[in-house]
């Protein structure tokens, strides 16, 4: 099976179609298209033409890259599709990496082990704490006042 990397190419309903076949939380199509506008790169991989999955890239460009949305459409899954989309992603990633830059993700449950095979280390591990999530919803403006609430306190 050849796997062609199309880049840049993700489009909003792409994303979208594809990450719920994941069962990822849908969003607005026009969220998405700001999204990926506003991201450092993406990726399309094509299996006879068709999209069998998708990945991106939200980064600063030198020091700090986060690889989001790595999915592979169900009838493609275990063949090697990931792979070769997380490879694109880090071959672009290093064309502009500094050195000691870091490349972060979120795994989805069950699949850190695909990451550790290419090299990611799991955390919380040596000298790792653990990643951590905020996600937002109609309660935001809630948590960030009482977290600059908490800040005073400090002070």
């Amino acid at each position: 099976m050849e796997v062609v990397i199309r880049h840049d190419a993700l489009t909003p309903e792409l994303y979208e179609r594809v990450r719920s076949t994941a069962d990822f939380h849908p969003y607005p199509i026009d969220d998405v298209k700001t999204a990926l506008d506003g991201g450092y790169c993406s990726v399309v991989a094509d299996v006879d033409g068709e999209p069998a999955g998708i990945g991106r890239v939200v980064a600063d460009g030198r020091i700090a890259f986060f690889i989001k949305d790595l999915v592979v459409l169900p009838p493609y899954r275990h063949q090697g599709v990931g792979s070769v989309i997380l490879q694109a992603l880090l071959d672009r990633i290093g064309q502009e990496a500094c050195e000691h830059a870091y490349v972060g993700l979120m795994a989805t449950p069950g699949k850190e082990g695909f990451y550790e095979e290419h090299g990611f280390t799991r955390r919380p591990g040596p000298g790792l704490g653990s990643g951590m999530v905020l996600f937002l919803d109609g309660a935001h403006e809630a948590r960030v006042s009482t977290v600059n609430k908490s800040k005073e306190k400090e002070s």
